[in-house]
């Protein structure tokens, strides 16, 4: 897991303010009806955006999601939510068909994921880490890659932003691993809860990088600029399936003693989003410096 100096450093560091303007701008972000999603959709409607998508995967807590921003900024008529469950492909498919009935999509976080206490399969088979932050999140950047592209326009090209942890450079893959990855982890290893999810972020980091690739036209220059982003170790409930007693206390003296505002992660996934093509395939930390 990152280290105490990391923790700390993120936690009394703040990245910098995000005063760039987005208005004009349609908006993406999924896994935002709390946590650093949230905060990341109130920024966009603090900072002007004209749509901004909640992709959820509760109707219920969107809506909630939804006034409590309205009420934050004042602005009626901006946030839409919009149904997204990761853990089902069909549900990213209609989603993503939902998308290209927009006129232009500026912007699209993918914020959602997932970090369970205990080996869980979902209901298409798959461990549901890799699911939610790899399969899931993949697909639905491909997906959207398309309608991102076709937004382009003279003078500015969309984003795609994908959530990342700073902890993949932790895994620990074995040599024999390189062959059937994914089947390989789709199974109950005893790699370690953390060790799991990092791996997860791990390998759509490299769909991430690929993708980027695929992305670049014939002059090299990105078609879509596409790049990760890191929010730090942030308040949230990611890990909601931590919920016995004793996780209860150590999320609690976690969260006192390093863990950050969520407030904080959103700066840097919209700082994210505001980069130029020389962030196009690279990864930004949660102390807002690039990575290659």
């Amino acid at each position: 897991m990152p280290g105490p100096v990391f923790l700390l450093r993120g936690k009394f560091i703040p990245p910098k303010q995000i005063t760039t303007t987005f208005e004009g701008k349609t908006v993406i972000v999924t896994g935002s009806n709390s946590g650093v999603g949230y905060e990341t959709a109130l920024k966009y409607v603090q900072l002007a955006a004209s749509i901004v998508i909640l992709g959820v995967r509760s109707l219920q807590k969107g809506e909630i999601a939804k006034s409590q921003i309205e009420k934050a900024t004042g602005r009626r008529g901006v946030v839409q939510v919009w149904q997204l469950d990761m853990a089902n492909f069909e549900s990213i498919d209609a989603f993503a068909k939902r998308v290209e009935s927009l006129k232009r999509v500026d912007v699209a976080v993918l914020n959602a994921g997932l970090f369970n206490r205990t080996f869980k399969v979902s209901e298409t088979g798959w461990e549901s880490n890799l699911q939610v932050n790899t399969l899931g999140t993949a697909l639905l950047a491909i997906l959207l890659t398309p309608k991102l592209q076709a937004s382009r326009t003279a003078d500015s090209r969309a984003h795609l932003v994908v959530v990342t942890s700073t902890g993949h450079i932790e895994v620990q893959l074995k040599p024999r691993d390189k062959d059937q990855l994914l089947h390989k982890y789709n199974s109950d290893l005893g790699v370690g809860l953390y060790q799991q999810h990092v791996t997860s972020k791990l390998f759509m980091m490299w769909i991430t990088r690929e993708l980027a690739y695929r992305c670049l036209n014939g002059k090299g220059e990105p078609t879509v600029i596409i790049n990760d982003a890191c929010p730090g170790s942030c308040r949230s409930n990611v890990t909601r399936d931590f919920d016995t007693p004793l996780w209860a206390i150590a999320k609690g003296v976690g969260s006192f003693l390093a863990l950050r505002p969520a407030e904080y992660g959103a700066r840097v996934l919209v700082g994210a989003s505001t980069l130029g093509e020389d962030s196009h395939g690279r990864w930004l930390s949660a102390d807002g410096y690039y990575r290659p």
